[in-house]
């Protein structure tokens, strides 16, 4: 009898023990899901060349530093930079920012944040075209199904571009208050032809060449 009141007395022990360690693991995951990082807004913006990333940190979200990772192929992401300390914070959004002055020219940039301990955020992209002294970029060139003609228009002003064959001859044209245009040349004969961007108010002009080869 004394080695089963025993037993049973152990029993309750344990079983109060369990529940105390439940009680504890519930706890812990409650203050876990409170303060792990929640971003409000994560976002990209490119001007010549150099990108900028801007995110808040929810508030009552905290975590133990911030890595930024960049990739060009959105698979091998390489640490450029890092936030140290305590990030976030208890009581209010917290906003951070980060400037890469080297992203990877004529490519899409892939970045994306580790929060501490607490895993990566979502994926965003940006593509850095450069122009050079040219003012534009034209992608493919040749171009044998379409080409794309990229120039700086960060004001998001309205341009126009004309296309011409050699003799002189309007092939094309098109407006846009986007920093590129979409030209199909799958009905151009092979061989150059010139193109010219103009603004509205025909105070900036670039010239350039695209040649078709089917």
């Amino acid at each position: 009898m004394k080695h089963r009141r025993i037993i049973e007395r152990q029993g309750a022990v344990n079983s109060r023990i369990l529940v105390f360690l439940l009680f504890c693991l519930a706890l812990s995951n409650n203050t876990f899901s409170q303060n792990s990082p929640i971003l409000d807004e994560f976002s990209a913006s490119e001007t010549n060349g150099t990108v900028y990333l801007y995110w808040i940190i929810s508030s009552g979200s905290t975590c133990d530093g911030i890595k930024i990772f960049r990739s060009v192929d959105n698979l091998h992401f390489d640490q450029i930079g890092e936030i140290g300390g305590v990030c976030g914070n208890s009581s209010a959004p917290q906003p951070y920012n980060f400037v890469d002055e080297r992203p990877e020219k004529n490519s899409v940039n892939y970045y994306r944040l580790e929060l501490g301990s607490n895993g990566f955020s979502e994926t965003i992209s940006v593509e850095i075209i450069d122009f050079n002294d040219k003012g534009f970029q034209v992608r493919p060139n040749p171009a044998f199904e379409k080409a794309f003609v990229f120039f700086q228009n960060d004001l998001r002003k309205s341009f126009s571009l004309a296309l011409y064959s050699l003799n002189g001859q309007v092939t094309g044209l098109q407006s846009t208050d986007a920093n590129s245009f979409n030209i199909n040349t799958m009905n151009l004969s092979n061989g150059t032809y010139i193109f010219i961007i103009f603004s509205e108010d025909d105070l900036i002009k670039i010239k350039g060449k695209i040649i078709v080869a089917h």
